[in-house]
């Protein structure tokens, strides 16, 4: 089966395609390639058990689960979709600890592991609960803001870009997790130069 993912509706199944003449059965339509319209085999089933979401842990381990059914590996999954390397990497790595925020990017993610389409809808919908209670919980206050990336021209020690690295990282931020790890670097390097001066006093002294 073809299916098109519809970015508007994520919550939804995939419109069906119109039937037209010429192609045979189960086969691409003609002129409509594209990273959205792939191959999809319904292949993966959850159990009842399996799909009881409470937290956004079990939301994550879910998405691994998935994965491991489908005998994919993300980079084969991301090959099949839209959906960055990167990025499919990072929804089911061990270490997130945050919501994912692009639901497009899930919904992708399901359907390109092969998940029942109506198995991939009630994860969609957990996935709304999720993102309702963390938009409240933000409101009240109730979350730990998201630490901010590091000015420039402002020395960070090595110590705390350490800190705020696996924070951004455990929340799926990415983008600024990569700017931590670039400060990281330039700190290691300051603190090597501050010792390879130290040393060099000593020998002298």
């Amino acid at each position: 089966m073809s299916i098109r993912v519809d970015h508007q509706g994520w919550w939804s199944r995939p419109a069906e395609r119109q039937k037209v003449p010429g192609p045979r059965r189960g086969s691409p339509l003609p002129g409509e390639p594209g990273p959205d319209t792939f191959r999809v085999s319904a292949r993966v089933a959850l159990t009842p058990e399996e799909l009881t979401l409470a937290t956004v842990d079990d939301f994550l381990a879910v998405l691994r689960l998935v994965l491991e059914r489908s005998g994919l590996t993300a980079g084969q999954v991301a090959a099949k979709t839209s959906i960055a390397r990167s990025s499919a990497y990072n929804l089911v790595s061990v270490s997130r600890r945050g919501l994912p925020v692009d639901p497009d990017q899930v919904l992708l993610f399901l359907t390109g592991c092969g998940l029942r389409m109506d198995q991939v809808d009630e994860i969609m919908r957990a996935w709304g609960r999720f993102a309702l209670e963390r938009r409240r919980h933000r409101a009240s206050g109730e979350l730990r803001p998201e630490p901010e990336p590091p000015r420039r021209n402002v020395d960070v020690g090595v110590d705390r870009c350490l800190e705020q690295l696996r924070l951004v990282r455990a929340a799926g931020d990415l983008d600024k997790a990569v700017t931590w790890a670039r400060r990281l670097t330039s700190a290691l390097l300051a603190e090597k130069a501050v010792e390879h001066v130290a040393a060099r006093s000593v020998c002298s002294g």
